[in-house]
Formats: structure tokens, C-alpha cells, sequence
């Protein structure tokens, strides 16, 4: 008995780290999801992305997690590229800011574009980091 209640014990503690909302798991969802944008992974964005996401564009267009799916999936909007410099990083209990500079080639309607911009995103820890809000401004 002594064994089983060890043995449940390891699973649970390894069970409740696996599940913690730190720094390095916020880096890998960020850039998870900046490669699943460029390779146009549907499947990658519906776990990334927040079912109540408001994703805002420099140009003041807001998208929704359906229109985001929706555009890549038509080829609306293609990114081909994306370099986002590592910047602030602020993770406060299961919510998370991240603020930097990003350099996007996208493709939009057949005319390829290429910005730089000032991004933050809001991400909230729900059994792995979700998207929950996005705004940029150009630079």
C-alpha cells in the first residue's frame, strides 16, 4: 500500500509541474504560434488561440479565432515570415503580457507587405497558454 500511495504521489507532482504557466512554456507557445501563422497550421492555431481572442492589426482590423482561421485557410492573408526580437515578458499568476518588435512578411490579397511593428499580446494559462489578445501599431 505504501507503494501505491508513493507512486501516486510522484504522478500527481509531476501531473501539477507539467501543467505550470512559466517564462520558458509562454516562449515556446509564442513561438508556436508564430510558426504555425507561417506554415498556415489550422490545427496548431485552434489550440493556441482563445475561442474569445480579439486579435487587432495595425490598421485597426480585428480579427476573431474564426477569422483568423478562415483567412489562412482562404490565403486571404499569408505570412511567409515572421521574426519576433525576444522583449518584455510579464507573467502574472495564469495571465501573461508579452511586448516587443516584430518583423512580418505577409501576402495580403496577392500583394506581399512587409511591416515592423510594436506588438503586445495578452496570453491566460488554460492547460497550456492561449492567445487571448493581440494589438499592434507600426513603427
Amino acid at each position: 500500500m505504501r507503494y501505491v500511495v508513493t507512486i501516486l504521489t510522484l504522478f500527481i507532482n509531476t501531473a501539477v509541474f507539467a501543467q505550470k504557466a512559466d517564462a520558458n512554456s509562454l516562449k515556446k507557445a509564442v513561438s508556436s504560434f508564430n510558426e504555425a501563422l507561417v506554415k498556415r497550421d489550422t490545427m496548431q492555431l485552434k489550440m493556441l488561440l482563445d475561442d474569445k481572442l480579439n486579435y487587432g492589426h495595425s490598421n485597426a482590423w480585428i480579427q476573431t479565432k474564426e477569422d483568423i482561421i478562415a483567412d489562412l485557410y482562404n490565403g486571404t492573408l499569408t505570412y511567409t515570415a515572421i521574426h519576433q526580437a525576444d522583449g518584455d515578458m510579464l507573467i502574472e499568476g495564469n495571465t501573461a503580457l508579452v511586448r516587443g518588435i516584430t518583423e512580418l512578411d505577409v501576402v495580403m490579397k496577392g500583394k506581399p507587405m512587409q511591416f515592423r511593428l510594436n506588438v503586445m499580446q495578452v496570453w491566460i494559462y488554460k492547460k497550456g497558454w492561449k492567445l487571448f489578445g493581440r494589438q499592434s501599431v507600426k513603427i
